[in-house]
């Protein structure tokens, strides 16, 4: 809660990087239901709902003379990089058999299948596919070869240099045992046949139409040609004014095509143009709540040449209405209570909630103490959110304060300063506007005053003052240090409705909550209806626990 006379003993270490995959999506879906059932509340996540989180990745074939990027030299680091994404499906192309089988000893709680190019065994490179085996069951699986004799292993087509071949998987998935199974197909297409890489896409097309059907599709892969090619239209396009089974996921999130969407980086970070070559496609009855460029380097260095892409899919409910998913969060700048600095940990808990909008709290900005690292930016690379930082106040050699993590693009911030008394750690509520379907919004975090009550009250004046009369909705959320029986809390929810009330959301001491401090509110009060407000059971990570809202936009 407090920044002056933290502890700086412990300096920053690098997010914990172990190889066992974390069940946390699902942990999560249980501390929110026990503790929706608590609050009287249905649960804002039913079980059918469980994202699925995807990441297609060419891993350069391990017997390249890449000289420094030889795989030798950075398999450790692809498959930290995987494991930190933490996918239930991963498709890998140029992957040869001993890096498959490296992945497969590391992934621990994947099952892969996959079949070299050459013979369908082992030789050649492969499209393999691996799958989280707590959460799915393989109910069928294959390989075709993109050629005019699609079954014939080694077939090489059309204008093709080398044999290409797909591979494809049918799954049931546990959280959903009654619900459609998933085909999930990852493929690898010619890099000089143009006919070639037309053919393919096309018989892509039609093998999802054929072993998809009464299926939710997954498509990912190298498709060595970009967005507009005819390649992507066959694919994506209409064919007889018919829709293609499947989109752009990518697309679906970024509408507006940038200057840096390029996926193969040579071993270089900084080559981000060029086309994007690498997709992932999904079926229409999925919502695409996350699709990015995994921009992970160390050093300048990537580790492939291919940057993986990756998305976050969740089955879609036609008949659910629109709802914002908002977290508040205090990260105590990334340490837990077990003393350790993980940001990656904190980021699995943003991860499982699947928020649209987070409001954290106690974060650095490449400050000593926590190694120079802008953990904004980490926790958006992390998270794959877009991120921004509001700085409270200077703190060795950088800053601290509050951020927000969207999967809206930003518009206007603003860092607004709040009355407090000299020589105390001055306090700022900040503020990022966003245009949300059609409505504008701002969202914004704040932390109070820790010791004074009258500092405190003059606080939520300001904050009543900063936002009253405008006709733009407004969300709040934070530590507000002022329990719900307070007078300064009491003065703000006479302009703010607390989207937490009554349901006893106790939020510290972290390990034995007694108390709340941390909330999500909103004005006008008209402009939203409170679906569900719960608090997480994530106790070691920060010495807050976070709060987690589910708000139904209204009609204005």
């Amino acid at each position: 809660m407090r920044v002056t006379g933290i502890s700086v003993a412990a300096l920053y270490r690098k997010p914990s990087r172990s190889y066992r995959m974390s069940r946390l999506a699902l942990s999560f879906l249980a501390c929110l239901a026990t503790a929706a059932a608590a609050s009287g509340v249905d649960p804002a996540v039913p079980k059918a709902s469980v994202p699925v989180r995807v990441m297609s990745f060419n891993i350069r074939y391990g017997t390249a003379r890449d000289g420094d990027n030889a795989w030798d030299k950075r398999k450790a680091f692809l498959a930290e990089t995987v494991a930190e994404f933490d996918p239930d499906l991963l498709g890998t192309q140029e992957t040869l058999a001993d890096q498959r089988d490296f992945l497969a000893g590391k992934l621990t709680g994947y099952a892969v299948f996959a079949a070299g190019r050459d013979d369908g065994k082992d030789a050649g490179e492969m499209a393999a596919v691996f799958y989280r085996k707590e959460r799915f069951e393989k109910l069928d699986g294959g390989h075709f070869w993109f050629s005019e004799t699609p079954d014939k292993p080694g077939s090489k087509g059309w204008d093709a240099a080398l044999p290409r071949v797909a591979t494809w998987v049918k799954l049931k998935d546990r959280t959903t045992p009654d619900g459609k199974p998933l085909l999930f197909l990852n493929a690898h297409l010619d890099h000089r046949g143009e006919k070639a890489r037309l053919e393919s896409a096309r018989l892509i097309r039609a093998k999802v139409a054929e072993l998809g059907k009464g299926c939710r599709l997954v498509v990912s892969g190298d498709f060595n040609t970009g967005e507009g090619s005819e390649p992507y239209d066959a694919l994506f396009g209409k064919l007889n004014d018919q829709m293609s089974p499947v989109v752009d996921t990518f697309r679906i999130a970024h509408p507006t095509r940038g200057k840096s969407e390029g996926t193969f980086t040579g071993f270089n970070a900084d080559v981000t143009g060029g086309d994007r070559i690498d997709w992932i496609a999904c079926s229409r009855d999925w919502d695409t709540r996350l699709a990015g460029i995994d921009r992970t380097a160390k050093d300048g260095r990537t580790p492939s040449d291919h940057f993986p892409i990756t998305a976050v899919l969740r089955p879609a409910e036609p008949d659910r209405k629109p709802t914002l998913r908002v977290l508040c969060y205090n990260l105590h700048h990334g340490e837990g209570i077990d003393g350790k600095l993980d940001l990656l940990r904190i980021a699995k808990v943003i991860r499982a909630a699947d928020p649209d909008l987070v409001a954290l709290q106690e974060l650095d900005d490449r400050a000593k103490r926590t190694g120079g690292v802008d953990q904004t930016a980490e926790l958006a690379r992390l998270t794959g959110l877009h991120g921004r930082f509001g700085k409270a106040i200077d703190l060795q050699g950088g800053g601290y304060g509050q951020a927000v993590l969207s999967r809206f693009p930003f518009g206007e911030a603003t860092v607004h300063p709040l009355p407090g008394m000299p020589k105390q750690e001055a306090r700022v509520a900040f503020e990022v506007r966003l245009t949300i379907d059609g409505r504008d919004l701002s969202f914004v975090t704040t932390h109070l005053d820790h010791q004074h009550a009258t500092e405190r009250e003059q606080q939520t004046a300001k904050l009543n003052e900063l936002f009253a009369g405008t006709d733009r909705s407004v969300i709040l959320a934070g530590d507000l240090n002022a329990t719900p029986d307070s007078k300064a809390f009491t003065a703000l929810t006479a302009k703010w409705t607390d989207a937490t009330a009554g349901k006893g959301l106790l939020t510290i001491p972290v390990d034995r909550p007694a108390q709340q401090i941390d909330y999500v509110l909103f004005r006008p009060a008209d402009r939203f209806r409170v679906v569900s407000a719960v608090v997480i059971d994530e106790s070691v990570a920060s010495d807050h626990r976070p709060v987690f809202v589910v708000l139904e936009p209204r009609a204005k």
